[in-house]
């Protein structure tokens, strides 16, 4: 791929972080499968933290397969969307307070109810839809490209 046109489309990936708190989850594996979360989320680069209910359904698909699919959108296919595929990493609890200081950074009134775990969104390949660039179908962007 073109460096420049890899440029254009990890700067828009990021604007699409930015603009957005809110990433759905979908999980395959267990008994409730497959399973759609959403969650808040902060990223680092191109790799998206978050925290999964220790006890919920999509934790129990994860311990049992690690592949996910993401959308991150305003649910409003005229702004700018990606989706997206990879793998979800369950963090060590030391990682904790590394992913809460990204969240409320990003979103300062975040706060958690219920006990959580951290974990990290290694995206495989994004899509990136733009009306406004006219980026129908997606522009894709696989890491290591």
């Amino acid at each position: 791929m073109d460096n420049n046109k890899k440029i254009e489309i990890v700067t828009k990936i990021k604007e699409i972080f930015k603009s957005n708190d809110a990433i759905s989850i979908a999980t395959t594996g267990g008994e409730l499968s497959p399973w759609i979360l959403n969650a808040y989320f902060a990223s680092d680069e191109l790799k998206i933290y978050l925290f999964i209910d220790t006890d919920g359904k999509s934790m129990v698909n994860m311990k049992i397969n690690n592949r996910i699919a993401i959308a991150i959108s305003k649910n409003d296919a005229m702004q700018d969307f990606l989706q997206g595929y990879g793998t979800i990493e369950i963090l060590k609890d030391t990682e904790e307070s590394f992913v809460r200081d990204l969240l409320t950074k990003k979103m300062p009134w975040f706060k958690t109810y219920t006990p959580v775990t951290p974990v990290r969104i290694d995206i495989e390949k994004f899509y990136v839809s733009s009306f406004e660039s006219k980026w129908f179908p997606a522009r894709e962007l696989e890491i290591g490209d």
